[in-house]
């Protein structure tokens, strides 16, 4: 492709596809992030064979039970489809790729997914509020958004092109929507800090640099960093 596709954002599907997609995105993504020098980011341990994805599956379905009832913590997850015009052939698309015909026969490929939390922060920060900046940011306020978790699908190849930023641009407007002032997210701060830079390019501020503990004794290098909302 040799344009931005056309980007669709929606919220889940009843059943669990769109989880399936989420955990196969992540899963492809690993071989990708160690061939540029990010294989600390999420390990190399496949999330389909970890022992923590029942809870993994429970978050997800507390996100559908938030969704259409409002009920249980502020949990949200959206998939960002890139359109398929017509004119598009079959072999031009990723073979591994989870398309959707809507009721009117236009086709999507599924590229991404986002997480929000309204007023909650992940479980693993609240060791970090030893810093005062963290603690400052995240304790005794709800007054914004937290992106959890944001993955786009590296089998999707040129189809992905621009649905990071799509999806923080969407993540902005949530926050607004629901009237909150600071969008926050937490990157990995390794290799270069290259994660960091991007989320910097996207409009966000750093806060503080942590080091959270990992299984196999060494450290994972993180960094908090927030936008405002206007």
């Amino acid at each position: 492709m040799s344009t931005t596709p056309t980007f669709h954002i929606r919220g889940l599907r009843e059943g669990f596809e769109d989880g399936e997609f989420m955990i196969a995105a992540f899963d492809a993504s690993l071989a990708q992030l160690a061939s540029i020098g990010s294989g600390g980011q999420w390990g190399s341990e496949p999330l389909s064979e970890r022992g923590r994805l029942d809870e993994r599956t429970k978050i997800y379905e507390q996100a559908q039970r938030y969704q259409s009832t409002g009920e249980g913590d502020p949990i949200r997850i959206f998939v960002i489809e890139a359109e398929i015009p017509s004119s598009v052939n079959a072999d031009e698309l990723p073979t591994s790729g989870h398309i959707r015909t809507d009721d009117a026969g236009k086709k999507f490929l599924i590229v991404g997914s986002v997480m929000l939390s309204e007023g909650l922060y992940p479980h693993y920060m609240r060791q970090h509020f030893e810093k005062d900046s963290i603690k400052k940011e995240l304790d005794g306020t709800k007054d914004y958004v937290y992106v959890e978790a944001l993955i786009t699908d590296y089998r999707a190849g040129p189809w992905r092109k621009g649905s990071g930023a799509a999806l923080l641009e969407y993540s902005q407007q949530f926050g607004r929507e629901r009237g909150k002032r600071i969008l926050y997210l937490d990157a990995w701060a390794g290799n270069g800090r290259k994660l960091v830079k991007y989320y910097e390019g996207q409009g966000f501020s750093l806060i503080d640099d942590f080091e959270s503990p990992t299984p196999d004794g060494s450290k994972w290098h993180g960094a908090l960093l927030r936008m405002d909302l206007a």
